[in-house]
């Protein structure tokens, strides 16, 4: 099935492709490698306008256009999975500031993380607490014009590099998920300390360590309301798993055409690995797998785009689109035979990246119980 683009998305695709292949390609095996974050490209990218697809005219933006977020995200991250998970990041923070901010932080933050002038990160994960979310610790006490700030997370993309982080914390710590608030904190803050970590995959997406100490922020940088932060967090996250699932269909996208490639020219008792049947059976049951993929992604995206709640929509997506990259890098290195097993080919990227991405944003387990969720109530 061919995804029904219009002349401006072709023409975008086009775009970002070749940004892709001129610019993050040659250099992503040595992002990756040295656990670097690619500061510079995410700064053209804001300068080319792709981060304006989800975003009001109003601060800069180009309105919602879901289909464009997943064409930005899929070609980036068959060039550098990390890279799209970063800008899938900034939109979190936008969406979240569009959907909840006043007026105050929407004009403060948007408009410089629209152009990519500031990089903008989600911080919600600690050591007690990822999918349950009322297992957050860190807090924030209000004192007359101030909130006095307070914990650790131990996980954020783009976390060692960000300007500005939108922060969950407890402001009643009697009420669980309930008591949950979201603050605006920026880097250069006193008591702000930020760590880079080294995973093992998706090692260029800046991931870091935030510890908050008695960090002192005006009353003006609480998002929404007090106890808004479960509200926040869980309807912004149906969002950004979008743009997980966006990312993981470009590494199993990048993974097949790898194989496939491959499969055509290597040769084996004389004739190409491709003729054997088995060999065709694996890469056959890869391409339904990726299109089914795609048409998942796209109908969360368009149910998304008619204003319609799309929490199922986008679990279902992300569900099935890491664990079909995950197949698809180990698919591929199977194919390349030893080859696949050697670093200097990416796909032994592609794979530590895709298992991430079945973390990512909700585990798969907790996308299943989304999903069952919205079945059987």
């Amino acid at each position: 099935m061919v995804l029904d683009l219009t002349s401006e998305q072709e023409k975008l695709k086009k775009e970002v492709a070749d940004f892709v292949k001129d610019k993050v390609e040659p250099i992503a095996s040595g992002l990756d490698e040295k656990c670097q974050f690619p500061i510079e490209l995410f700064k053209e990218i804001g300068e080319k306008g792709w981060f304006k697809f989800n975003v009001p005219e109003k601060y800069g933006g180009e309105g919602k256009n879901t289909t464009n977020l997943f064409i930005v995200f899929s070609e980036i991250a068959k060039g550098l999975a990390s890279l799209s998970v970063s800008l899938d990041t900034q939109y979190l923070l936008m969406e979240a500031l569009n959907l909840y901010g006043s007026e105050y932080l929407k004009e403060k933050y948007i408009p410089p993380l629209v152009k990519g002038e500031i990089i903008g990160a989600f911080a919600i994960t600690e050591q007690t607490a990822g999918s349950d979310i009322g297992g957050i610790t860190g807090t924030a006490k209000k004192n007359g014009n101030e909130y006095v700030l307070n914990g650790e997370k131990c996980v954020v993309v783009s976390g060692a590099v960000a300007d500005a982080f939108i922060v969950f914390l407890k402001t009643d710590p009697t009420k669980g998920a309930k008591g949950l608030s979201a603050f605006m904190v920026e880097k250069d803050m006193d008591g702000v300390v930020v760590e880079p970590l080294n995973p093992s995959g998706l090692r260029a997406c800046g991931l870091g360590k935030l510890v908050l100490n008695n960090v002192r922020i005006p009353v003006e940088n609480l998002v929404g309301n007090e106890g808004d932060g479960a509200k926040i967090a869980l309807s912004v996250l149906d969002f950004g798993r979008i743009g997980i699932a966006s990312t993981a269909y470009g590494i199993a996208q990048a993974a097949f055409e790898s194989a496939v490639n491959y499969a055509k020219e290597r040769k084996q008792f004389n004739v190409p690995i491709s003729n054997f049947q088995g060999l065709r059976w694996m890469l056959a049951d890869l391409a339904v797998e990726i299109e089914a993929t795609k048409l998942l992604i796209l109908e969360a995206a368009k149910t998304r785009d008619k204003g319609l709640r799309y929490t199922k929509e986008a679990a279902m997506a992300k569900l099935y689109s890491s664990k079909v990259a995950v197949k698809a890098a180990l698919t591929a290195i199977q194919i390349f035979g030893h080859y696949g097993y050697l670093k200097d080919k990416p796909l032994e990227r592609y794979l530590r990246d895709a298992k991430g991405l079945e973390i990512a944003e909700g585990t798969s387990e907790i996308q299943k119980l989304v999903i069952a969720r919205h079945i059987l109530g």
